[in-house]
């Protein structure tokens, strides 16, 4: 293998790096991801967005690596590479690590499918990299929402489950003015303060204590319900890297990065002699 190769793969070893790298920069904001995702606000939209484009270029960079890189112990290699530049990127830790295992082993499980269909095959085709990128994208959500888990779960430890002040105030404000809203004006505004004051005791301190006992599953149920239209989300879109594929593999062959070649195969039959 010339050194020219070897600059190549370099370069594309690169992207995959780099696109791990962004991936666990997503990654730490999913981590306080708690604040935005509950309740729901704008800022929620964003990051998912930022999560779908971290998926995107992780999945693209991968297909890359998996098509190209061969013998297959070179791709596997450059899978692993990206392992540390995830936990870079997203921070060290003990939990953090894990997670970039999961991720390591699914490049490279991704990588042996995606070479193993190609040997099978008399022509090379962007569809034999949709067939195994699931189980790359899959991962890649997990570990995503692994992040989210861990830090809404340290959250909870701390601080314990309770219902953001914003929206304590809305509903006591709310049900204070219904029922203030029967009562003759000399004694309107005097119902009113105390309701409110009840109602926000009762959706802090005491809503605090009844969920108590369960807060410490919250983080796992809402990490499942998030979970299940994510991965519908993800799997719908999944054409887009795909599509980008077929783009950056006819753009690499017009630069001369890589080239069309026919190979032959010795295949071996039993037949009557």
């Amino acid at each position: 293998m010339s050194t020219k190769w070897w600059l190549k793969v370099v370069f594309l070893a690169a992207l995959l790096v780099g696109a791990a790298y962004f991936f666990g920069t997503v990654c730490q904001q999913m981590n306080l991801a708690y604040q935005v995702v509950i309740p729901p606000s704008k800022q929620a939209l964003t990051l998912l967005l930022w999560l779908l484009l971290a998926l995107g270029l992780t999945a693209i960079a991968a297909g890359i690596v998996a098509a190209l890189f061969r013998p297959i112990s070179v791709a596997l290699v450059a899978v692993c590479l990206s392992g540390p530049a995830l936990l870079v990127g997203w921070g060290i830790s003990w939990s953090h690590a894990i997670l970039t295992l999961l991720y390591v082993l699914a490049g490279m499980a991704y990588a042996f499918l995606v070479q193993n269909e190609l040997r099978q095959r008399v022509r090379f085709s962007v569809r034999i990299l949709a067939e195994s990128q699931h189980l790359l994208l899959l991962a890649l959500l997990v570990v995503a929402l692994g992040s989210f888990y861990l830090g809404y779960a340290e959250h909870i430890t701390k601080e314990g489950f309770s219902i953001p002040e914003k929206q304590r105030n809305q509903v006591a404000e709310e049900v204070a003015n219904r029922v203030a809203a029967g009562i003759p004006e000399a004694f309107r505004e005097g119902v009113r303060s105390g309701i409110h004051q009840q109602m926000q005791y009762m959706l802090s301190e005491q809503f605090k204590q009844a969920v108590k006992p369960v807060e410490r599953y919250i983080p796992a149920v809402i990490t499942v319900l998030l979970f299940l239209p994510l991965m519908a989300l993800v799997y719908l879109l999944a054409w887009v890297p795909i599509g980008a594929l077929w783009l950056i593999f006819l753009l690499l062959r017009t630069v001369g990065i890589v080239n069309v070649t026919a190979e032959t195969l010795v295949v071996k039959r039993l037949v009557i002699s």
